[in-house]
């Protein structure tokens, strides 16, 4: 068994064979999980209900709220899978997926941005306040979803673009190179 100590140990992580983008990018979704959450807090009930002309929104902020929830809890567990197999796999696939799935996630969290800066402009003090505060988690998880396509985006650009263009090049200035 494992010492509790030794799980947040760094190189226990990368003796599992996590790709360095792979951690990253989990520790990158745990925050935005916690965020999530914390947005989910802010949407109290009676906040919620108090106000007829918000509904649809607040179902917006919901839906987003959860797919983002079953985003970032499906993709830790594939990482963890990717990584328990303990071969080299090329993240490319899985990179892809990441950089439309977090595209999506920028979308969607944009949207809740300008609810919450739009809903915080035209009510009451109290409720104003909390929606602020919604379109303010909102842009960070937006931070947090461009941190994850930037990192995907730059895996995918060195293994399919650079490492090839260096792999496939035989020839340098006229002159033949061996490998």
């Amino acid at each position: 068994m494992i010492p509790v100590s030794s799980l947040w140990d760094f190189r226990l992580l990368q003796k599992m064979a996590f790709p360095s983008q792979l951690l990253i990018g989990m520790g990158v979704k745990v925050a935005i999980t916690i965020l999530t959450i914390v947005t989910l807090i802010l949407l109290d009930p009676a906040y919620v209900t108090a106000y007829i002309s918000i509904n649809y929104e607040i179902v917006i902020i919901y839906l987003v709220s959860a797919l983002t929830l079953l985003y970032c809890i499906v993709s830790v567990l594939m990482s963890f899978l990717l990584a328990k197999r303990g071969e080299d796999t090329p993240l490319t696939n899985c990179a892809f997926s990441e950089i439309i799935f977090a595209t999506g996630g920028i979308m969607g969290w944009l949207i809740i941005i300008g609810i919450g800066g739009t809903i915080s402009q035209r009510t009451i003090i109290e409720t104003g306040e909390r929606f602020g505060w919604i379109g303010a988690l909102a842009g960070l998880n937006v931070g947090c979803f461009l941190i994850i396509a930037a990192i995907f985006a730059a895996n995918v650009v060195s293994e399919k673009i650079l490492q090839r263009q260096s792999r496939f090049n035989k020839y340098d200035r006229g002159v033949y190179m061996q490998n």
